[in-house]
């Protein structure tokens, strides 16, 4: 983005916060920056609407937050961001939420690659620690502190995100009980590879599918997974995805007494 063509173009009074509240931060940012990094602010600022003649914009839905919308700023101008908290991870599922809204597409890419890198590396070392400690010694805190964004995130990104992940529970089962099993693993694994899964619900089951052990020591994940069908369809989603690869790996097709139980018996 040239610097000094951005310099030139009108700024937009972004109001983000309730409506009718104090709590409101407004930022100036440049037209030109709004316009390239997000699909709804071109919508907005491309039309003929209040808001466009106003040089105003507000913000006020629940996942407009100061601390999201000056993560995307960051990195609208920069290409770049970083949160400023003590919680990156909730501030990553925050920024997500809004970059969906925004529809920047680039922001949310940006957001998940660095909100998977920061789980992979928390849950690792929390695999670790929980083999070897108790929940009364020291590190029980930081575990139970992150199993708790964990279970933030959870809810945030599964009410305010989509897919039609439910009817892999169907797939997973054939209509057929004569389906031959190489028959009914092939149209599994086509539905596999033609669904959309959105990233960030795909980060929460994969990790969360990964590390049974940690996720089962908290009642609230638990609960979780028994109370929102698509996260525990998205946990299957990801565990039919292991199956079908470790299943190809070992060639099963060429052993045909593994699915032979499975298939009809010739007249």
């Amino acid at each position: 983005m040239d610097l000094s063509e951005v310099l030139k173009s009108p700024t937009i009074a972004l109001k983000v916060g309730p409506l009718d509240s104090e709590d409101v931060a407004t930022y100036h940012v440049h037209e030109s920056v709004l316009i390239k990094s997000s699909h709804y602010f071109k919508q907005v600022l491309n039309s003929k609407f209040s808001e466009t003649v106003k040089r105003e914009i507000a913000l006020s839905s629940p996942v407009d937050t100061p601390q999201a919308c000056e993560l995307f700023f960051d990195f609208a101008y920069k290409g770049k961001c970083e949160p400023k908290t003590l919680n990156p991870l909730l501030s990553y599922g925050e920024a997500y939420l809004f970059g969906e809204k925004i529809q920047a597409i680039e922001f949310k890419e940006y957001i998940y690659t660095q909100a998977r890198a920061e789980a992979d590396q928390k849950f690792r070392d929390l695999d670790f620690l929980f083999k070897s400690i108790k929940p009364t010694d020291t590190f029980s805190k930081p575990r139970a502190e992150l199993l708790d964004t964990w279970g933030l995130l959870i809810e945030m990104i599964y009410e305010d995100t989509y897919d039609n992940k439910e009817e892999i529970l169907s797939a997973a089962t054939p209509s057929d009980a004569g389906t031959p099993f190489k028959d009914h693993l092939d149209n599994v694994k086509s539905w596999l590879e033609t669904s959309k899964l959105d990233p960030f619900r795909g980060l929460l089951s994969q990790i969360s599918a990964q590390y049974p052990l940690v996720i089962a020591s908290n009642p609230r994940i638990v609960g979780l997974i028994r109370s929102i069908p698509g996260f525990a369809a998205d946990i299957l989603n990801y565990q039919l995805k292991s199956a079908v690869e470790e299943v190809e790996q070992k060639h099963v097709f060429e052993l045909p007494h593994l699915y032979a139980v499975t298939r009809k018996k010739s007249p």
